[in-house]
């Protein structure tokens, strides 16, 4: 791919094509409201499970300091889950942790004894990384091409409950773009462009040189 620089090491350089790809992907539905060849392939195999994969390290590494009860019991039940009332809020707490654990690990069959998930841990650091950088983008490296160059007005995520709305946000942005249902120059789709933007711009030749 034009300008694209290797770093060494593997699974950055595969995030960094990924984010390119997915952004080219982008650029081309924004121009001409239409994707290319092989561009569905490309994101129900390689943008989606990336997608995932963030959403399963946040589940993974949630801990109970980083939300209040009241955020924890909604993002069980986002999820489908419904937790009862433990008799104290100790136990209430843990409980709403122990659900997100289970669901992150769905499917193993022994969840005790799998190692960390080093992907989705890297791939959640990463978009946490990119959610902070978002808004400080500069105006000559704004690539989305409705409206005014800048992306100051899409604030990072604060605390857990709003990370996990932005995460289900790119997933469900993704799937209206393979699905051909997304709405272009809505605000969501506009985050969503922003977010595979910065991602594609810091994964890029001048921020590995930094």
């Amino acid at each position: 791919m034009q300008g694209f620089q290797a770093s060494g090491f593997a699974e950055f350089d595969r995030m960094a094509m990924l984010f390119r790809r997915t952004r080219e992907l982008l650029d081309t539905l924004t121009a001409t409201g239409d994707l290319p060849e092989g561009a569905m392939e490309m994101l129900a195999h390689e943008t989606l499970p990336h997608v995932e994969d963030i959403e399963q390290g946040f589940r993974v590494s949630l801990r109970a300091s980083a939300a209040g009860l009241a955020e924890l019991r909604a993002l069980v039940a986002r999820s489908g889950v419904s937790v009862g009332d433990p008799a104290s809020t100790a136990e209430a707490r843990a409980a709403l942790i122990e659900t997100m654990h289970d669901l992150a690990h769905t499917g193993a069959a022994q969840p005790e004894i799998l190692p960390a998930p080093a992907r989705c841990l890297a791939a959640l650091a990463h978009a946490r990384l990119v959610f902070a950088l978002l808004p400080q983008t500069p105006a000559e490296d704004v690539r989305y091409p409705i409206g005014r160059r800048s992306y100051a007005d899409i604030h990072a995520p604060r605390g857990a409950g709003q990370l996990a709305e932005r995460i289900e946000e790119l997933e469900r942005n993704i799937w209206a773009v393979a699905t051909h249902r997304a709405r272009l120059g809505d605000g969501s789709y506009r985050r969503t462009y922003g977010f595979f933007d910065t991602a594609a711009r810091i994964s890029g030749k001048r921020f590995l040189a930094a």
